[in-house]
């Protein structure tokens, strides 16, 4: 009898401790199973951004392409704007130029600075090159907004007053 009271007993602990491993592995499982739910959820929902991203650069490879020629997509300062300008002066005799305050376009996050270049030339051919180059050239957009030929004397038979509207991109700005 108490051989079969102990055997009862053995087995009644064993029982009740299968059944606490048990709970307590199923529980750890759904544990498990909700987290995999939500990230499978979360990494969908990033895919499906990714999709979107990727039909939006397919479907704007063209101006992307442009952009980035343009050098949009890195930010440029005053420096090596002028840079460019005096690099680009080709056979001026004389270039002078001034930026003026930019401003900000928090919407579309890009900046808009108004450039006023004098320069002076043999002929007015030079300051045309000079143009197209800068036009070609620049880093982000320039948009020519005033352009004024005068006859100078010499050196500079001709004097011309550019002004260009530089778009480029916003955000931080180094200058050094």
């Amino acid at each position: 009898m108490k051989r079969e009271l102990f055997l009862v007993f053995g087995l009644s602990c064993g029982l009740i401790i299968c059944l606490w491993v048990a709970i307590d592995f199923k529980n750890t499982q759904e544990t498990y199973f909700t987290q995999s739910a939500t990230e499978k959820n979360t990494l969908q929902r990033h895919l499906k951004i990714l999709e979107d991203d990727l039909t939006f650069l397919k479907i704007h490879q063209k101006e992307l392409d442009f952009l980035a020629e343009k050098g949009w997509f890195i930010s440029k300062s005053r420096l090596i704007a002028g840079e460019v300008l005096e690099k680009r002066r080709g056979s001026l005799n004389d270039v002078r130029y001034t930026f003026e305050p930019e401003t900000l376009r928090e919407a579309n996050n890009f900046k808009v600075t108004k450039i006023v270049v004098e320069v002076g030339a043999l002929l007015d051919t030079d300051i045309y090159e000079f143009v197209e180059s800068l036009l070609e050239g620049f880093p982000g957009i320039l948009r020519p907004n005033e352009f004024i030929l005068e006859k100078g004397v010499h050196p500079n038979f001709v004097v011309g007053k550019l002004v260009f509207e530089w778009v480029s991109m916003g955000g931080k700005n180094d200058e050094s």
